[in-house]
């Protein structure tokens, strides 16, 4: 996986004494609860109104996920919310022009699959990754198709993966392909209440049944 790869999929101090003092709350957590409560702060991070709060609730998530894997280093979920938090906090943070904190980052998605070859939400960070660059930069829609296909496969309420599959299939030039994946998308965000992805879903789906057959 080339740097450059993971800067497009990207395009994702000291300790606060109110960190701290989670940090003290979560000592006899075990690794995959620790993993869980740092995804929880990565998608409030998602969520947030404005770059402070992003970065903080990132910065929390990370610190969890580090104990996570020190916890168990074999837990692959930690190391995927290391990769997650990470990523986004140096977008945040405007440190992802760093290569040595790329490289690092990096590893952690590659240790995700290393671990668990079917985790969905890595399969799915990779398949974005390789959607996202020109093959002249190693980005390749073939390998995003097969990335983000298994994500789907494996995760019957997947929306992020539905959508972004039926994008690298229009952009293969397969758009009737990407017609079921969003309608069931759809269906996905209005049970789940994900307003933002039912739109979006919504959109590209008039989008592609536009296209001449």
């Amino acid at each position: 996986m080339t740097m450059a790869l993971f800067v497009a999929f990207l395009a994702s101090a000291a300790t606060a004494p109110a960190q701290q003092l989670a940090y003290a709350r979560t000592g006899t957590e075990s690794a995959q609860s620790l993993a869980e409560r740092s995804l929880e702060c990565l998608h409030r991070g998602e969520d947030a109104v404005n770059k402070e709060e992003r970065a903080a609730a990132y910065r929390e998530g990370l610190a969890l996920a580090k104990r996570a894997v020190e916890a168990d280093d074999t837990n692959a979920d930690a190391h995927f919310a290391c990769f997650a938090n990470g990523g986004r906090l140096m977008l945040v943070e405007g440190a992802s022009a760093n290569p040595f904190n790329l490289l690092t980052v990096n590893r952690e998605l590659d240790r995700v699959l290393a671990l668990n070859p079917n985790h969905v939400d890595g399969l799915a960070a990779r398949g974005g990754m390789y959607r996202q660059l020109p093959w002249m930069l190693g980005g390749s829609l073939e390998k995003a198709a097969e990335y983000l296909g298994r994500a789907v496969a494996l995760d019957p309420d997947a929306l992020g993966s539905r959508i972004e599959l039926a994008e690298t299939y229009r952009d293969m030039g397969h758009p009737e392909r990407g017609v079921p994946l969003l309608q069931q998308a759809m269906q996905v965000a209005e049970r789940k209440g994900k307003q933002r992805q039912l739109d979006e879903a919504r959109q590209l789906l008039s989008q592609l049944q536009a296209v001449p057959k």
